[in-house]
């Protein structure tokens, strides 16, 4: 059977992809093959879906970002259309896909007509019913301000909300509901986290995140001069905490000062600030300084300044 799964979730697509495996009922892996769709021939998938299972009953091949790779190939794309009705019965296919298919996408038909599809991603606004479905899911209650909170804070980043609530869900011990206080009080960070989604991953040197919440951005209609504008926020307040901390200040020294509830936000920057050095920090400054003034004289593009950026900064 053929399993589509598309959209920007991991947290959904893992677990799903979790099911699959745990109903083959194979504790020995044997039966399952995971492939990096990047490069990735149809004849080297077919090595594995055409080959009758060894000691299990079913096969699972899981391939990443295959239809991605496959973007402009009409040849290679159209002998992938033509497979696809004709895996074997003894073998389940998942094509796992980061980004959102076109409703009207081929392999999007012939899934939804003979195999199964699932998206991986909730809308901002159906949050809530999922953050109390996960909390009765870890044996927690949640009242409905704080599930509200939370979801705004953190927005629709499922892997992230199911972490936070597993952090709540000890807090609260069972004892009680957890309450909007407890949303205050251990997830401050989050929401400067999403609203400086690509500069966190510029701290924790993270190209692909980066490069991913940028086009992400991009799409929603954010202004690049506004993007530039969040990273230089954000690379002014790991220079602000590392500064304190080579001051001989603590996490708490530094979270009081902030005035943030706890020392989360405050141990967050320091780890992304271990990643640079002082001097390679303010170098940083002095490079967005320069870009902003490129664009604003027009010598360069605002969207091709932002990818020089990221390279820069993430590989440096």
């Amino acid at each position: 059977m053929l399993y589509l799964f598309h959209g920007p979730d991991d947290y959904i697509r893992s677990q799903k992809i979790a099911e699959l495996k745990a109903a083959l009922g194979d504790t020995s892996g044997l039966g399952v093959t995971e492939l990096d769709g990047q490069g990735l021939s149809l004849s080297e998938i077919r090595r594995h879906t055409d080959t009758l299972p060894l000691l299990v009953t079913r096969r699972l091949v899981i391939v990443n970002d295959y239809l991605r790779y496959l973007a402009g190939q009409a040849e290679a794309r159209q002998a992938l259309l033509d497979y696809l009705p004709h895996l074997p019965p003894s073998t389940d296919l998942v094509l796992a896909e980061r980004e959102v298919l076109d409703r009207n996408h081929p392999v999007l038909k012939i899934a939804s007509q003979s195999g199964q599809v699932h998206f991986a991603g909730l809308d901002v606004n159906n949050l809530q019913p999922w953050i109390v479905r996960r909390a009765k899911e870890l044996g927690a209650n949640i009242e409905p301000s704080a599930a509200a909170l939370l979801g705004r804070l953190v927005g629709p980043n499922l892997r992230t909300l199911n972490s936070e609530l597993e952090k709540l869900a000890l807090y609260v011990g069972g004892e009680r509901a957890i309450r909007q206080a407890d949303v205050d009080l251990l997830v401050p960070y989050t929401e400067e986290a999403e609203r400086f989604g690509i500069s966190n991953a510029i701290g924790r040197r993270d190209a692909r995140r980066a490069y991913d919440q940028l086009h992400k951005e991009l799409e929603e209609g954010k202004n690049p001069m506004a993007i530039l504008a969040s990273i230089a926020a954000q690379i002014r307040a790991l220079i602000e905490v590392k500064d304190m901390a080579e001051r001989g200040m603590t996490s708490l020294e530094i979270a009081r000062v902030k005035g943030w509830r706890s020392d989360y936000a405050a141990k967050a920057r320091l780890k992304e600030a271990a990643n640079y050095s002082m001097a390679r920090l303010e170098q940083v400054l002095e490079m967005l300084l320069e870009l902003d003034l490129a664009i604003k004289t027009g010598r360069m593009d605002s969207l091709l300044a932002l990818d020089t950026l990221i390279a820069r900064l993430c590989t440096a």
